[in-house]
């Protein structure tokens, strides 16, 4: 399995990767802004599974370097089997006050860079049947206040991956995109000091926890395996069920069984 992994640190990009690790044979191309001590241990520690690693460094903003990325990985490991556009950041600005210049770099590092991506992978992704994923967000899904351009940037990836699944799969392309919700990264994992957010948050989720970076891997590592080819043009929520609760949290809707009085959970 040979894959292509932007954004790469400890948090899902690097659950990526060590998903990936696993698999036989394999080989990453790890792609970063700048290298750092992390990227250089998590290379290290994939090596010594066994898997052969190539680090790149760019700025995916910048429209020359995703097909730089592509084309070096195409040729280190003879082609490529997947793509992941992992890379993106949020500036919260908000936007009356927003910069056309942030709200460009939004878009290009999140949306434009996959498609350049994924231009720049499609014969090497059609010679071997492969995939591309896009990784999103909740956000995406739902707007959110304080991401400035970061939800509309998001939920325009959802779309590419969808288009480019409806236009490449006659030639046997699969493109998804995949969504968390709240996951616990190097990221955000200041929130969660605040015992009393943690359980706050939590308590919102159906399935009562916090995702963790290998949640999301998972689920990539499902969508670019090579067995999986009957499954594009989704986006799949790694969210714990959370957004398919939003309607079930106004106030005066029916109460869920644990809060409701004996007669109205027997129906009486």
């Amino acid at each position: 399995m040979r894959v292509l992994v932007t954004g790469v640190s400890e948090g899902i990009g690097g659950a990526i990767c060590r998903q990936v690790a696993g698999v036989p044979d394999s080989a990453i191309a790890m792609c970063v802004r700048r290298k750092c001590t992390e990227v250089d241990a998590l290379a290290a520690e994939l090596q010594s599974r066994g898997c052969k690693i190539l680090v790149m460094e760019g700025d995916l903003r910048d429209a020359s370097v995703p097909e730089r990325f592509v084309e070096a990985a195409a040729a280190r490991f003879k082609g490529l089997d997947a793509i992941v556009s992992n890379a993106g950041a949020v500036d919260p600005t908000s936007l009356e006050s927003m910069s056309l210049q942030v709200w460009d770099q939004t878009f290009a590092l999140t949306c434009r860079a996959s498609w350049l991506l994924a231009k720049a992978g499609f014969s090497h992704l059609e010679a071997s049947r492969g995939a591309f994923v896009g990784i999103s967000s909740q956000s995406g899904v739902y707007p959110h206040r304080q991401t400035g351009a970061y939800s509309a940037a998001k939920a325009a990836l959802i779309m590419l991956c969808k288009q480019m699944a409806l236009e490449w799969g006659e030639h046997g392309i699969r493109v998804n995109s995949v969504s968390p919700g709240m996951i616990m990264t190097p990221m955000t994992q200041s929130i969660y000091h605040d015992d009393s957010v943690a359980r706050q948050r939590e308590a919102i989720v159906p399935l009562r926890r916090i995702g963790r970076p290998e949640d999301v891997a998972r689920t990539v590592a499902f969508l670019i395996d090579r067995t999986n080819y009957y499954i594009t043009g989704e986006n799949i929520m790694v969210d714990g069920g959370l957004t398919l609760s939003v309607l079930d949290r106004i106030p005066g809707v029916a109460p869920r069984k644990a809060d409701a009085s004996p007669m109205e959970a027997a129906g009486g």
